[in-house]
This record gives C-alpha cells, structure tokens and sequence, in this order.
C-alpha cells in the first residue's frame, strides 16, 4: 500500500513540473502521457507563475510601469526553458525507474521527488521576490486596492455556467 502511495503521489508531481500545473489532492492523476486539461478561467491565479498582485484595473505611473517593467525584465531567465527542460529530464527518470523490471527502487524515486519539488520551491521563492519588488513600486492606496479585489478575478465565476435547477415535485423533502 505504501509502494502504491508513494508511487502515485511521484507520478503526480512528476505530472505537474512537466506540466507546469499544479495537481490537486482531491483529482485523480491523469493518464501517463497526457496533459491535463487547461485551468477553466485562463490560468491559475496563485499556482506556479500565478501572481498574488494582480494589477488589473490599478492606475498606475508612467514611471510605476517603467518600473515595473525593468523588474519583470530583470528577472526573465536567461534560458525560459531550461527549468522545463530539467523538470522534463527529471519526469524521465522516473518514467525509466517505474518501466524498468524488477523490484522499484524506492531511494531514487525519492531522490528525484525531492528534485522536482526543490525545482517548484526555487522558482516559488524567485516568483515571491519579484512580487516584492513590486510590492516596494506601488503606492499604500494601490496596495489597498489590491487587497480589495477578489481573489479570483470574476471573469472566473462569470464563464462557467450554473447548473440547472431541479424540477420542484409536489413532495416535499
């Protein structure tokens, strides 16, 4: 049971560096080889590359978004495929001790596990950086407006469609 544990929570992971999506505890893995769907309202808003400022509807400066752009400038990897690329590799890996017959070897899953997960905790922590840089160019009253926003743009709630209501019988419930 352990093995079937550890196995499913790797392939999971592995799934989400490939993909660059995260996997949620309450869903089922995807098939090995296939992506998973995409996010139903654009994206996730506070999954990996999701940020936590979301500046729509904030007035900015000239000079806030000139700012604001040198930050995002400064921070573009120099290779933006290179973390995938590793990901990919280390995905791989796994796949071959997985197909490979023969008992698992349990170590090198763990290994690799903690390889993706130190790859999504390193560009987490770079990602907060940046929002802190952030954070330093905006003003107390742009900040607050911020924190007035919903968590989720309504864009979110407004595209996906209500199910409809059950026909009411003449039995109450």
């Amino acid at each position: 049971m352990m093995k079937k544990a550890l196995l499913a929570t790797t392939l999971v992971m592995g799934l989400a560096a490939f993909t660059g999506a995260s996997a949620r505890a309450d869903s089922a893995a995807p098939p090995v080889g296939a992506p998973p769907p995409p996010p139903e309202c654009g994206g996730m808003h506070h999954g990996p590359g999701g940020r936590i400022l979301r500046l729509d509807g904030i007035k900015l400066t000239a000079e806030q978004k000139k700012k604001i752009k040198a930050v995002f400038d400064a921070n573009r990897p120099e290779d933006p495929k290179a973390g995938m690329e590793q990901a990919r590799a280390l995905q791989e890996q796994i796949r071959t001790v997985l197909t490979t017959p023969g008992p698992v070897d349990q170590a090198k899953l763990q290994g690799l596990e903690q390889q993706i997960s130190a790859l999504h905790t390193q560009r987490a922590l770079h990602m907060l950086q940046v929002e802190a840089q952030i954070h330093d160019i905006l003003t107390s009253q742009q900040l607050q407006q911020i924190a007035g926003q919903p968590e989720h743009p309504p864009a979110c709630s407004s595209k996906v469609p209500l199910p409809p209501k059950p026909a009411q019988s003449g039995k109450p419930e």
